[in-house]
């Protein structure tokens, strides 16, 4: 997967929410790994679903 693929199918914010499907997660997982601008944008992405988790679940 090329990063204009990655973005067009939304695949960085699929993955973290495990919504993108284990083919495409595959081929994700291979281009984050090599590109730094999505590495990056996952980190984040998880880290902002780790903390709206744990306010939602101190919420409730």
């Amino acid at each position: 997967m090329d990063h204009n693929k990655a973005v067009r199918l939304l695949a960085l914010e699929r993955y973290v929410l495990g919504e993108l499907p284990p083919p495409l997660r595959d081929e994700f997982e291979a281009h984050y790994f090599e590109c730094e601008e999505c590495a990056e944008d996952v980190k984040a992405a998880a880290e902002f679903v780790d903390n709206a988790r744990a306010v939602l679940r101190f919420a409730a």
